[in-house]
């Protein structure tokens, strides 16, 4: 059979190369071809075969073709419908397959937008925990600065309980070894020397100092560097300092109060026995001799220096 194929072929090609039409080797060829299962070449070689004896009038070769020609047309034909049912199950693959692309690049456009979306959301979310953050930082930096202020204003507190208690005991001992005095003085002098006793007042204004005395040294004593430290906050030309023999003066003692948290003009001057006017003058005239801004000046004073745990010694 493989003879016959090279053979037929050989024919085949002679005869299209002759001026007579004689297609015998070429209707025999395609035969051969479709017996083989080639048809596709055989149908193509029978459709010149038979259009060239249509044209050139070969009758005699009409017979065989029209007896090989609808058994190559009708599996031609047959092998065309599967190519085009293959080509439709393709096409529909193809078209369910760019559906499904397209489905799942919709999917991934959606599910990028979510993505973007949270994205959004997180560092959104992101900025508002970095603000919170810095919120409780603050509000815990506050905290402890209030707590600070509540440990120094309790122990403050602890020292001038117990250092009033006794200025109060020794008033009430000064008070009634007053009356003793008066009284002896009623008894022996008579009321004339009761008089000028009183009216003199000696007794309360060495009391006053005594007072002022104790108060300077339980407030140096918890604040032992403040003269220093007050100082540096004002110019040099305008610093205040203590006369010989004592600890503090007005000035130092206005503040010192201050520093205590005494900053009620009214209360100042009547703990020190001066006019309202002269502790308010007191007081702008150093926060006009400040270095540094005259509007914290105070603020600056009451974070002066820390206090001790140990009792104040009384003068």
């Amino acid at each position: 059979m493989e003879n016959a194929e090279r053979y037929l072929t050989i024919s085949a090609i002679n005869d299209l190369s002759t001026p007579i039409k004689e297609y015998q080797s070429l209707q025999e060829l395609a035969f051969l071809l479709y017996n083989s299962g080639d048809i596709e070449r055989a149908y193509n070689y029978i459709n010149y075969a038979i259009n060239d004896a249509i044209k050139f009038n070969i009758g005699k070769h009409f017979p065989f073709i029209l007896r090989v020609l609808p058994t190559i047309v009708h599996s031609y034909e047959q092998k065309m419908k599967d190519k085009e049912r293959q080509q439709t199950v393709m096409l529909w693959c193809i078209a369910v397959l760019l559906l499904f692309l397209c489905v799942g690049l919709v999917t991934i456009y959606a599910q990028k937008r979510e993505i973007a979306k949270a994205n959004r959301r997180q560092s959104a979310a992101n900025r508002n925990l970095v603000s919170l953050n810095e919120n409780l930082r603050r509000v815990n930096m506050q905290q402890s600065e209030m707590n600070e202020k509540l440990v120094e204003s309790n122990r403050l507190k602890e020292i001038y309980v117990g250092y009033y208690m006794d200025i109060c005991s020794d008033c009430i001992d000064s008070a009634n070894r007053y009356r003793v005095s008066l009284n002896r003085i009623a008894r022996n002098r008579g009321t004339k020397a009761l008089l000028e006793e009183l009216q003199t007042g000696s007794i309360i204004d060495d009391r006053i100092q005594a007072f002022y005395d104790d108060f300077d040294a339980a407030f140096l004593h918890i604040f032992p560097h403040f003269v220093e430290q007050f100082n540096e906050l004002i110019v040099p030309e305008k610093r205040k300092f203590p006369k010989p023999g004592k600890l503090l003066n007005t000035e130092l003692r206005v503040f010192a109060l201050i520093r205590l948290g005494i900053t009620d003009s009214n209360k100042i001057a009547k703990f020190l026995r001066y006019s309202v006017s002269t502790i308010y003058n007191c007081r702008v005239r150093m926060r006009n001799a400040a270095i540094d801004s005259r509007d914290n000046f105070e603020q600056q004073v009451m974070r002066l220096g820390l206090p001790t745990e140990e009792p104040p010694v009384r003068a």
